[in-house]
């Protein structure tokens, strides 16, 4: 995770989003969370664009028609701001379920750059050791939370690197679609020299 910057709500959105769901929480004032109507669904195209297609917590790219809308701060805690697009955080559809409803994890428009270390070549995701006790409890609980380092995630990151290594693409290519992976290579001075790191790993897969 990387610090992602707040973008502006969309012109369209008081219309199409926060007026409606302001009439049906005036006329649902603690709605379950499977009555919520998901108004919010009409700008899941404007949150893709204008976050850069990137997760806000994988910081990887990703696909538009895996697009979901987290609500940072729950809809079944937090009603009030179901429909706010400042409440919004740009992410998969795995990764929304894996969060769920837990409140436990560092927001993305709070997290600082290398609070999130990544180490190569296991592609493990670790909290670091200059971190204050409740941001470093805040950085590792989110790591276990959105299972940053369950098998699925950390071979996603290697073969997103692998890439990386084989193909003819530039740096600042690879920074755009993976801005985090790209961070910590470049934080760690192995942008250039990737390739002789993942090779033990290599051999022994």
């Amino acid at each position: 995770m990387i610090p992602v910057a707040k973008q502006p709500e969309p012109k369209s959105f008081n219309e199409k989003v926060r007026l409606h769901g302001q009439l049906f929480l005036k006329n649902n004032p603690s709605p379950k969370s499977t009555q919520f109507p998901r108004y919010w669904s009409e700008i899941k195209g404007n949150l893709y664009r204008q976050y850069k297609n990137i997760c806000a917590y994988t910081g990887e790219w990703f696909p538009e028609p895996s697009v979901s809308v987290d609500h940072f701060l729950p809809k079944s805690k937090e009603p009030q701001l179901a429909y706010e697009w400042d409440n919004y955080r740009l992410t998969t559809k795995v990764m929304n379920i894996t969060k769920g409803d837990n409140t436990g994890i560092v927001d993305p428009f709070y997290v600082q750059f290398g609070w999130f270390i990544m180490d190569f070549p296991s592609c493990l995701i670790k909290s670091s050791g200059n971190l204050n006790e409740h941001d470093r409890k805040k950085v590792d609980d989110s790591i276990n939370i959105l299972k940053l380092n369950s098998d699925k995630q950390t071979v996603n990151r290697y073969d997103i690197i692998s890439c990386y290594i084989s193909d003819d693409i530039t740096f600042d290519s690879f920074k755009e679609k993976y801005p985090y992976i790209a961070y910590e290579l470049e934080r760690q001075g192995l942008h250039e020299t990737i390739a002789e790191r993942f090779r033990p790993w290599k051999q022994d897969k």
